[in-house]
């Protein structure tokens, strides 16, 4: 039986199923490809113990077979071929691709995953797979915890975190909580085509497949309880302030972010309303610059701290608002694509000094008796008392001087912040006063 197949189509569909072939797996079907072609249609195979995807392109054929050959061999044998069209040849155990033969592996035992009796069904946008990918950064593949080398779907939506991080995208889905495995494969065919999710329970677990008009992706689901974000997403009420900003100035930020020398463990950027109303102040380290914002809330003594790397993954995913409550709790970033949670770096509040307070007793009228002291006793009652006297007013000098020295480092940061506000705003000055003194330049010129 011959087939005649498109070159380019199976190229690029060989990029995805090459993503689930290990060449050192000790089992030959986790380095193989699967080649099944019915009276309509061809698929090609490839899997590993937790999933499997599958492609198909039509391919109308007299005959139906199935032949298992190595997957490296079989992409030799497709990248040796000239031709646009490939003639695809089976017969007898042997499969002819091109001009390169290809002996079936008749002692390869696939992996087979049952289908359940009560599957759920949900429709899938066309927009899926890109929500997959946009979660998928947050995944954490080095994570002890296998749960949480997932992604997990439920009724809300699919969401996807590494314990500093969590990003969650609303989407209607009729399915339970259900983390499926970092779907590689299936992110690499970069389908924008709709399809359909099916979930059901398995004696080995729990299993999901996804299908669209070309692929079909099947895994197990991971074991174990993923952690309840749904309490880690903020409450609307206790965000009481929020900068928001346009993408254009979003854009501009990352730009100066990614100028940013490491700072080592924490890489801090403090965020801070400038005196200018309308304008975010960004500082990293001894670098600094400003945008345009709008801002709610009081932001009259308050900054914002968050890691360089989270900052600029939050700008370069299009989200243009962040919102805060007051103290060390999550922060809420939206305006682009679902909502993205972060914690903000600890900053502990300097402690108001205590004042010193000076307790003065009420005289008490107290009956004494009378008793004769000895000069030398009453000699070194005096030379105690003298003594105690000095101390107390020594301890309370050096309490007053305390005060006042932290008094002085508050004013020096405070002074400190109004010299760099100064000097952006000066510069920000000098490059209006270089574009105006350009534009004269060229309307000089132009007449």
């Amino acid at each position: 039986m011959k087939l005649e197949l498109n070159k380019n189509e199976l190229e690029r569909a060989l990029i995805a199923l090459g993503k689930l072939v290990s060449r050192t797996a000790s089992l030959p079907q986790f380095r193989s490809l699967k080649i099944e072609a019915t009276e309509k249609e061809i698929r090609f195979s490839t899997c590993t113990p937790l999933e499997q995807i599958t492609f198909r392109m039509e391919s109308p054929s007299e005959e139906a077979f199935h032949c298992i050959v190595p997957f490296e061999e079989f992409r030799m044998a497709l990248r040796s071929c000239r031709n646009k069209t490939l003639e695809l040849e089976y017969g007898e155990g042997i499969l002819r691709v091109g001009e390169t033969t290809l002996l079936h592996e008749q002692s390869v035992e696939w992996p087979i995953i049952c289908k359940g009796e009560q599957e759920a069904y949900s429709e899938l946008p066309k927009e899926f797979l890109f929500f997959l990918a946009k979660v998928a950064p947050l995944v954490d593949r080095e994570e002890a915890r296998a749960i949480m080398r997932g992604i997990n779907l439920s009724r809300e939506g699919i969401t996807a975190t590494n314990g500093r991080e969590l990003l969650h995208i609303p989407l209607p889905l009729n399915v339970d909580d259900f983390t499926i495995p970092l779907p590689i494969a299936l992110l690499q065919t970069r389908t924008k085509e709709g399809g359909s999710l099916f979930t059901w329970n398995s004696r080995a677990g729990k299993v999901c497949r996804v299908e669209t008009e070309h692929w079909i992706w099947l895994a197990y689901g991971l074991k174990g309880d993923y952690p309840n974000w749904r309490q880690i997403i903020p409450h609307p009420n206790s965000l009481v302030r929020s900068v928001s900003f346009l993408p254009e100035r979003g854009e501009q930020l990352a730009v100066f972010l990614r100028n940013v020398p490491a700072q080592e463990p924490h890489n801090p950027v403090e965020l801070y309303q400038s005196e200018d109303p309308g304008c975010l102040n960004i500082l990293a380290g001894e670098m600094q610059t400003s945008i345009a914002a709008d801002f709610t809330g009081d932001w009259s003594d308050f900054s914002l701290k968050l890691n360089r790397k989270m900052l600029l993954r939050m700008l370069s995913e299009g989200y243009t608002k962040i919102e805060s409550g007051d103290g060390h709790y999550p922060i809420l970033a939206t305006g682009g694509t679902g909502r993205y949670v972060t914690l903000p770096l600890y900053q502990p509040k300097a402690q108001e000094p205590k004042p010193i307070q000076t307790q003065t007793e009420e005289p008490k009228m107290e009956t004494k008796e009378m008793k004769v002291v000895s000069p030398s006793v009453q000699t070194t009652a005096l030379k105690q008392e003298n003594e105690a006297n000095p101390m107390e007013e020594l301890n309370s000098a050096v309490e007053s001087f305390r005060l006042k020295l932290r008094i002085a480092w508050d004013e020096s940061n405070i002074l400190a912040r109004k010299v760099k506000e100064l000097q952006i705003t000066q510069k920000q000055k000098e490059r209006d006063f270089i574009l105006a003194k350009r534009a004269i330049e060229r309307i000089k010129m132009a007449i």
